[in-house]
Order: structure tokens, then C-alpha cells, then sequence
């Protein structure tokens, strides 16, 4: 078996690392974790508050990985010892800090069971099986932000603002929301113009089951809007995340397939937009570099709350590759 794997921090001016953490034990499990990012640049004991919750995240399961299979707990068991963990250091920190602290992260994970591979799936970051198969959850709320975020981006623009400053302002009035930008940024008919725009551009493909969430989650925010959605099993914006609770919703999967019937594998986060046809780091970053070419600002082909500048990438990126298996 050959293991390739590629960890690359979206911050291209500094050596401060990204709020991806890859874990390779080779013959036990091979893991991502996309912690998420603070847009506020929040940092828990010296480090970003998404990096703290895949760190933390990552050692239990490390440990946990050192037993042998039959000794491991079940995908059940063994996700919610991960939120057990991250729970625990979240308290730690936030008597510390004297407030209330929150990360979270995500995870897609495959153990060696001997006879079977077995696949655990928290959030949106993805895998694909044999270079066909793939599993990954691309939540709602993040078309919604996106869409919104690409609104507010060229209306800016239209009004004569530039880089970097409409990089900025764009990711910042979508995380914050709407309404908290009236008046500085908006006034309240922009904001209605927006909301409209939002919803023609969702039209195409978004589920019409959802449109009444849109206008409520541009207004709110991600944090208000957004986070509380994490873990919901009944709401239909709901997504699984690990963050201290309990995992569940849509995003959460875990399955088995005999080890014989897999002969590559590969364990991305979502910082790659695109999956290639072949199954190599070059094919990853290929793909990659060609969407940056195309759309570095995640405003035209590839939409995102997000998008690259001269200091910093739209986001960082990670994949695992395991072949010859």
C-alpha cells in the first residue's frame, strides 16, 4: 500500500498552520479533521479556535487507535468519545478565559478492521472509494451564505469599492449577517435588494422546501443564523459537526466494505472544490490550481463565503490518498 498525504494552511505570508489536522496511523486509521475557522481570528490556548477542536479531536482518537479492533469502540462510541474529549478541554478554556469558549470540527475517518475497511463521515468534508464512489455532505446553510456572500461581493464592487477591502467587507457582512451592517455597510433596501438577489441565484438548484430559511439566515448571520442548526437531526438546515455534543444529523454516516473490494481511497477536506478523474496528489492539485486561476475570489464559477487574496487562500486544504490497497 502507498500512502500519499498533502496538508497545505491557507495563509501564504506566514508559517501559522491552517484548521486542518491529517492523522496517518498506518495498518489502524487514516483520518482528516477540517476544524472551523473563526472569522474573527478567535484563538483558544495559542492557536485558532477550529485548529484547538481538530487537535483535540485528533489526539483522542489517536489514543483510541492504538488498541487493537476488537477492542475499539463502535463508530458510535467512538464519535462521542471525541466530542467527550473537545467537550472537556472547551470547559478547561473557558474557566480559564473566564467566558464561554466553542469550536468545532469535522471529520471523515477509515479504520482497518483486517477483513473489512471501516468509514466513519462527520460534516462536509468528503471521500470517494476507488475513484468513483463519493460520500461527502454539502450542507444548505453553506449555498445560502455563499450565494449571499456573492451578492454582497458585487454590489460592493458596483459601487466602487476594491481589494482588499471587498474581500473583507463581503466575508465579513455575510458572517455577521445582514442586518448588523445596516446601516454602515447597508441600508435596509439594500439589504432587501440583496436578500432577492440571493434567492434568484438559488433558484437554478436550491430545494424550494428550504426558501424560507434564506432570508432569516442572511439577516442573522453564521453565528446566529447558522450555528445553531449544528446537530439538529429535525430541522431541515441541520448538520452533524463535533463540537462538544452530540453528533448527529445530516453529514453523519459510518459503514463498512469488505477490504478486498477497495483498492484506493481517498480522505479530503473541502478545501478542494472539485475531485479530479485520477487519483493522485498531482490530479488534486491540478484541479486546485486551476479553479484558483479561474475564480480566486469564489465569486463567479466556484461560490463561497470565502474567497483568496495576496495574504491568504480561501481556505486550507488536505487530502489522504491510500492506493495499491
Amino acid at each position: 500500500m502507498r500512502i500519499d498525504c498533502l496538508s497545505v494552511p491557507k495563509y501564504l505570508s506566514s508559517n501559522r498552520p491552517g484548521d486542518d489536522v491529517p492523522l496517518v496511523m498506518p495498518g489502524r486509521c487514516y483520518a482528516v479533521f477540517d476544524g472551523a475557522t473563526d472569522v474573527n481570528g478567535s484563538t483558544i490556548a495559542g492557536v485558532g479556535s477550529g485548529r484547538f477542536a481538530a487537535l483535540e479531536c485528533a489526539a483522542a482518537l489517536a489514543s483510541a487507535m492504538s488498541t487493537p479492533p476488537a477492542d475499539r469502540p463502535l463508530p458510535g462510541g467512538l464519535v462521542a468519545m471525541l466530542n467527550r474529549r473537545l467537550k472537556d478541554a472547551l470547559e478547561r478554556e473557558s474557566e480559564r478565559q473566564g467566558k464561554p469558549v466553542g469550536a468545532s470540527t469535522t471529520l471523515v475517518m477509515m479504520e482497518d478492521m483486517g477483513e473489512t475497511y471501516r468509514f466513519t463521515l462527520v460534516g462536509d468534508s468528503g471521500l470517494r472509494l476507488n475513484g468513483t464512489e463519493v460520500f461527502q455532505h454539502l450542507k444548505p446553510v453553506d449555498d445560502i451564505m455563499s450565494a449571499g456572500r456573492v451578492a454582497l461581493f458585487h454590489h460592493l464592487k458596483a459601487r466602487g469599492m476594491e481589494a482588499p477591502e471587498l474581500e473583507q467587507r463581503s466575508r465579513q457582512g455575510v458572517f455577521h449577517g445582514f442586518d448588523a451592517a445596516i446601516p454602515e455597510l447597508l441600508s435596509a433596501a439594500e439589504a432587501e435588494e440583496l436578500i432577492a438577489r440571493t434567492r434568484e441565484m438559488l433558484a437554478p438548484t436550491f430545494d424550494p422546501a428550504l426558501s424560507e430559511h434564506i432570508e432569516p439566515m442572511l439577516r442573522a448571520g453564521i453565528p446566529k443564523g447558522q450555528y445553531r442548526y449544528s446537530n439538529d437531526p429535525r430541522h431541515p438546515m441541520g448538520y452533524a459537526a463535533l463540537d462538544g455534543g452530540h453528533s448527529q444529523g445530516p453529514g453523519w454516516l459510518t459503514f463498512e466494505r469488505p477490504a478486498e473490494t477497495i483498492h484506493t481511497v481517498e480522505i479530503f477536506s473541502d478545501g478542494y472544490l472539485e475531485l479530479p478523474q485520477e487519483t493522485t496528489l498531482a490530479a488534486w492539485e491540478d484541479v486546485f490550481a486551476r479553479i484558483e486561476r479561474e475564480d480566486p475570489g469564489k465569486t463567479e464559477t466556484h461560490w463561497g463565503v470565502k474567497g483568496s487574496s495576496a495574504e491568504q487562500l480561501f481556505d486550507d486544504r488536505t487530502i489522504i490518498i491510500l492506493s495499491g490497497l
